[in-house]
């Protein structure tokens, strides 16, 4: 199951995100957990699964970032969480379709459960409880096709608007220019938002990318 996950993440286009990811994997008392990490911008996100008789439980969506990307440049950080959200829910989807599952149940706490109730149309449900570990947030996913589109959805929206931002951004800019996206650290564009500042605002603005029809692959 571990090499098919990360053969997985690895099988991902890169020229259909904005950014590039690598999978660590690992079996622990608490489950099966899952570390994705955002090569760009050292983002990782941590996810721990817990099969269950009906459906895939998920115990941890616990999202790591570098504080100094909000500073460089609001546009590419917003987009960096939230890639990095919409990448793991399709990772947990890709699980929950391994596993014969076709809903997943999220038992967070509220610090992690905060990343993902800002796409609160995904969910079926989400409610608040009292468990022996304190308060959680109950999420109720159901994988389907519905799902799938709203991903779509999203996906493309956020791709559009940092496609978007490179007119008045001159980091997002030089970000989407680089010829190999998967060696252009974020924190190496700092140097050069302090040289340049924002002048020559619409030079060089290249296209949003056309994607084919995308869906989580078994």
């Amino acid at each position: 199951m571990l090499s098919i996950v990360k053969n997985y993440v690895t099988s991902w286009k890169t020229e259909e995100l904005a950014f590039s990811y690598e999978l660590d994997c690992s079996v622990t008392p608490a489950g099966l957990t899952l570390t994705l990490h955002q090569l760009q911008t050292a983002f990782s996100l941590a996810i721990t699964i817990q099969p269950s008789p009906d459906s895939l439980r998920i115990s941890s969506f616990t999202l790591e970032e570098e504080s100094y990307l909000g500073d460089l440049s609001q546009p590419l950080y917003d987009a960096a969480l939230i890639e990095m959200v919409l990448q793991g829910l399709d990772l947990i989807a890709f699980c929950a379709q391994r596993f014969n599952k076709q809903e997943v149940n999220f038992m967070l706490s509220s610090d992690d459960a905060d990343h993902l109730t800002s796409l609160k149309s995904l969910f079926q449900s989400i409610s608040s409880h009292t468990t022996i570990h304190g308060k959680r947030q109950l999420l109720s996913l159901v994988i389907d096709e519905a799902f799938f589109e709203t991903m779509e959805s999203m996906t493309i929206q956020l791709h559009q608007k940092l496609w978007g931002h490179q007119k008045s951004d001159l980091v997002v800019r030089k970000y989407l220019q680089s010829a190999d996206r998967t060696n252009a650290p974020v924190l190496s564009f700092l140097s050069l938002q302090k040289k340049q500042g924002l002048q020559d605002q619409a030079s060089n603005v290249i296209s949003f990318p056309k994607r084919p029809h995308r869906r989580t692959a078994i």
